[in-house]
């Protein structure tokens, strides 16, 4: 057999098919989608959606950050107290096996003696001050001291050796006890200038706060003033005036007339006297009048209370006659209603069997309903 060719024209119709077969699949994408092809992309939205998960990772990478500053920052302190409290357990540790060297010896013990595993290979009399020699010993005479010189060096060197532990001793807790100065003084200097950065802080705010405090406090005084000196001057004019009006009132210059003004029956609060006999009976005979006006009114009212409660029943008479009326016409409007309807139901299930059984005998496959809408031209 022999292998054919293919040509550069063959190339570019194949190339030029593919390419309509693509866009034609892209093409049957966006127009059997009916959600994208009648509502599209909404492009602000997603937009919105993309700038506000942006803030949120950035908000979260921010507390994050600040969160793993925090947790160094509170590492580096337990840190620290982990080495103080280290640094002060190997001290004491230190301190207590240094005291048992030189103050809890095993020869010094009051039993040593008992279990002394050299104990036979002590002389007799090692010199005039041992405890073993008792009255009965016959090693020990009066008058005799042969230990003398030796025990005076040996008394000079542990008073040195004493001096010297005591000089070493106070040497070392001197040490430790510049260390810890120095430790304390740089914190509490790091603690001042924190202290004093938040004082200045805090002070130049206090100013701030006080210098606006003062200046609104000020031009609330000024306006208080201002509004007090107005008041006095309004006092002082209402008392002149109060004054002058008193002087010249009609009370004070005794005018027998006083309580009528612009009128028979109008008078004035501060020259009222009090009601005259005629007043008074007048005021009684108006109060009768509103008793007995009173009186009819509820009577009147009582009666047609009275009417309208006839008028209700018989109202709800005729209502209850009306209602049972109204009951039948519909229990027969229903009953027919009933009839009817069978009857269509009859005729609509004659209708449908002779479409179904008739005039619809042959359906229409699947295959008949696949050759539409397979293409978007």
């Amino acid at each position: 057999m022999f292998s054919v060719g293919v040509t550069p024209e063959e190339r570019k119709q194949q190339a030029a098919i593919q390419r309509r077969q693509r866009l034609e699949a892209e093409r049957k994408q966006r127009i059997f989608n009916p959600k994208q092809r009648l509502i599209g992309l909404d492009t602000d939205a997603l937009q919105l959606q993309i700038e506000e998960k942006r803030r949120r990772e950035e908000h979260e990478r921010q507390l994050n950050e600040a969160y793993a500053q925090e947790t160094n920052r509170q590492q580096m302190l337990y840190n620290e107290l982990q080495s103080r409290i280290q640094n002060d357990r190997r001290r004491v540790f230190e301190d207590l096996q240094d005291f048992r060297k030189e103050c809890q010896k095993y020869e010094d013990r009051r039993e040593f003696e008992l279990n002394d595993p050299k104990q036979l290979s002590y002389p007799a009399r090692i010199h005039d001050d041992d405890a073993r020699n008792g009255p009965s010993s016959m090693q020990k005479f009066e008058g005799e001291d042969l230990g003398d010189r030796r025990r005076l060096l040996e008394k000079a060197e542990q008073k040195n050796a004493w001096l010297e532990a005591q000089i070493r001793e106070r040497e070392q807790n001197r040490k430790e006890y510049e260390a810890v100065e120095r430790l304390w003084e740089q914190q509490q200097r790091e603690h001042s200038l924190r202290a004093i950065e938040l004082a200045t802080a805090e002070e130049c705010a206090r100013r701030t706060v006080q210098f606006e405090t003062a200046n609104f406090n000020l031009a609330l005084a000024n306006e208080a003033a201002e509004k007090r000196k107005l008041e006095k001057l309004a006092d002082e004019e209402a008392n002149l005036a109060h004054q002058l009006n008193m002087y010249n009132s009609e009370l004070l210059t005794e005018t027998t007339d006083v309580t009528h003004v612009n009128g028979p029956f109008r008078t004035t609060k501060t020259r009222f006297k009090g009601l005259t006999p005629e007043q008074i009976k007048i005021i009684k005979e108006e109060q009768l009048r509103q008793i007995m006006d009173n009186v009819r009114r509820k009577e009147s009212d009582r009666q047609y209370e009275e009417a309208w409660s006839k008028m209700q029943k018989r109202y709800a008479v005729a209502t209850a006659i009306l209602d049972k009326e109204l009951d039948d016409r519909r229990r027969d409007v229903k009953v027919e209603t009933t009839h009817t309807n069978m009857e269509l139901a009859r005729e609509q299930r004659l209708r449908q069997e002779y479409l179904n059984r008739v005039l619809y005998k042959n359906s229409c496959s699947e295959d008949f309903f696949e050759q539409f809408n397979t293409s978007t031209r």
